[in-house]
C-alpha cells in the first residue's frame, strides 16, 4: 500500500562497493507521484475522456545504464544481482523490467449542470547515483575521485486518483444553480496497489464520504472513538463499482468484486516530512473492525461487520 504525498520524498541513501572496494557508488533514491492522465475535466452533460499513460518498469536506456553499473563499475554477475542489493538497502520490491508505454482512454459523463474531473497519479521511483574511484597512493583525506552522477527512473505499479464531481457548475448557466458543497477534509481509501482521495464532511451522527456522485454515511454509537480510529485507519469493504474505471483498469480490478482496504484521514506527508538522510518512519495500525457497504447508493449507511 502506497499513500499519496505531494512533492518528492527521499527514501534512502546508501553505498555499494565493488569486491575489491576500489570502486563505489553512492545512491540517493527518491519517490514522487506524477500526474499520468490527459483531458480529465468535462462539464454541463457533455461527455469527456480520461486518457492515462500505461507503463511499469524502466526504459531501455535505463537498463543499459544499469548493466554498465553492475558489470563494469561493480564487477557483478548481472543487473539482477545489483537489483537484489538495492532492494535490501531500500526495503522495497523494485521492478527493473523493460517496459513499453501505451495509452488507454475512458469516458467521463458529467452531470447536466455540473462538472466531473479525475486526476490519476503513478508513483515513480528515481535513482540518482554517483560513481567514485579510490585514488592510488594518496595521503589526502579525500581518498575518492568523484565521477559524474547518473539517474534512472522506475514506474512502480502503485496508482492513486482524485475524483471530483459536483452537481452544479456556474459555467453551465443552469437555472437555480445549487451552491457547491463544502467539506472538512479528505479521506484516503487504499486497496493494495491502488488508492483514492475523496472528500468528507462531518455530521452530527458521524461523517459523509463523497465518492464521485455517491454519498456514503458513516455513523457509530461511539462517534469519538470512530473519529480517533481514522487517524490510524480502519478496515473497509467497498464495491469495486465505486472506484473510478481508469483506476480499476490500472489495478486490474474486476467491476463486480468487493475490495477490502483501509481508510485513513489524509494528511499530506510534506507537512510532517522527516529531514533528508533520515530513515523513513513506518507506522503500523491494527483495527478489529471492518466497515462494509452492501449497496453503493446515496444515503447508504456503513456499519461494523459483526
Amino acid at each position: 500500500m502506497a499513500l499519496y504525498f505531494s512533492g518528492r520524498k527521499l527514501l534512502k541513501t546508501f553505498s555499494t562497493y565493488a569486491p575489491d572496494e576500489r570502486n563505489r557508488i553512492d545512491w540517493r533514491v527518491y519517490e514522487e507521484w506524477r500526474d499520468i492522465d490527459e483531458g480529465t475535466t468535462s462539464r454541463c452533460g457533455i461527455e469527456g475522456t480520461c486518457t492515462v499513460e500505461v507503463a511499469k518498469g524502466i526504459s531501455e536506456k535505463s537498463m543499459s545504464i544499469l548493466k554498465e553499473v553492475a558489470g563494469v563499475t561493480l564487477g557483478l554477475k548481472d543487473v539482477w544481482a545489483l537489483k537484489y542489493d538495492v532492494e535490501q538497502s531500500i526495503g522495497r520490491e523494485i521492478n527493473w523490467e523493460v517496459t513499453e508505454k501505451s495509452t488507454k482512454s475512458f469516458r467521463i459523463q458529467p452531470p447536466k449542470c455540473g462538472r466531473s474531473a479525475l486526476t490519476v497519479y503513478q508513483l515513480f521511483r528515481v535513482y540518482e547515483f554517483t560513481f567514485l574511484r579510490k585514488k592510488w597512493l594518496t595521503f589526502s583525506e579525500d581518498k575518492w575521485v568523484r565521477l559524474p552522477t547518473r539517474r534512472i527512473e522506475e514506474r512502480t505499479n502503485n496508482h492513486d486518483a482524485m475524483p471530483d464531481t459536483i452537481e452544479s457548475d456556474p459555467a453551465c448557466k443552469c437555472p437555480q444553480p445549487q451552491p457547491e458543497p463544502t467539506f472538512d477534509g479528505f479521506m484516503h481509501l487504499s486497496f493494495g496497489t491502488i488508492g483514492m482521495r475523496v472528500p468528507y464532511r462531518e455530521t452530527q451522527a458521524g461523517f459523509e464520504l463523497q465518492i464521485d456522485r455517491h454519498v456514503i454515511h458513516f455513523g457509530s454509537d461511539d462517534l469519538p472513538t470512530l473519529m480517533r480510529s481514522l487517524e490510524d485507519g480502519i478496515d473497509i469493504a467497498v464495491d469495486a463499482a465505486l472506484v473510478p474505471e481508469p483506476l480499476r483498469f490500472l489495478g486490474q480490478v474486476e467491476e463486480a468484486t468487493q475490495l477490502l482496504g483501509r481508510m485513513v484521514k489524509w494528511v499530506d506527508e510534506v507537512e510532517a516530512a522527516v529531514p533528508e538522510f533520515a530513515d523513513p518512519v513506518v507506522s503500523i495500525a491494527i483495527s478489529t473492525e471492518t466497515w462494509v457497504a452492501e449497496d453503493p447508493t446515496p444515503g447508504q449507511a456503513l456499519t461494523p461487520d459483526a
